[in-house]
């Protein structure tokens, strides 16, 4: 009995592991800061961005953070911030991340976010507070994709982003294996 509560429990940890699996996550604290800067292990195309850091704006950051990413850079060109991750097909991803508006009375921000070859666009009031936002991906075949948010401002003043982060979400036959097993478990142990 317990050699078979063994090998139920080696069957069953790889569906425990893979419950919401982060594949990656930045909060742009270990970043450079300053203006016109491209965060750590991302890429800046068509314009430029900003990296809040302490005594420059971080006031601005969501709470608990001490930088954040001001989408809008300071050339009068809002930049795309963009982030390659490696995915796989039949896997859906989640991308979530907080959002902020410019909170500095510049006008609306609008913005695209892409994730593969999923699209979502925002309109955020200058004085909207942070929220937590998220969009899906399920590529269909395993590759290079990239995650990305242009802003489409140009007066120096864009949406604040912070806590971006990317899971890898089970299907729903994976929670189902897992509880039945867990019963069997509980049935087995009594």
């Amino acid at each position: 009995m317990k050699k078979l509560v063994a090998i139920l429990c080696a069957a069953l940890a790889p569906c425990v592991a893979q419950a919401d699996s982060i594949i990656f996550s930045d909060n742009f604290n270990s970043s450079i800061g300053g203006g016109n800067v491209t965060p750590t292990g991302w890429a800046v195309t068509a314009g430029t961005v900003d990296v809040v850091y302490p005594g420059w704006y971080n006031e601005l950051c969501a709470a608990g953070g001490d930088r954040c990413v001001d989408l809008d850079g300071s050339n009068g060109q809002g930049g795309t911030l963009v982030k390659s991750l490696n995915l796989n097909s039949g896997v859906t991803y989640i991308a979530s991340f907080d959002l902020a508006g410019n909170q500095r009375g510049a006008g609306p921000d609008n913005l695209i976010l892409g994730f593969g070859s999923s699209a979502q666009s925002f309109a955020l009031a200058s004085n909207a507070p942070w929220a937590r936002y998220s969009i899906t991906f399920n590529p269909t075949a395993s590759g290079t994709y990239n995650l990305s948010f242009q802003d489409l401002g140009s007066d120096n003043r864009g949406a604040m982003l912070d806590n971006v982060s990317v899971a890898a979400v089970p299907e729903p036959g994976t929670y189902a294996l897992m509880l039945a097993g867990l019963g069997l478990l509980g049935f087995m142990a009594r």
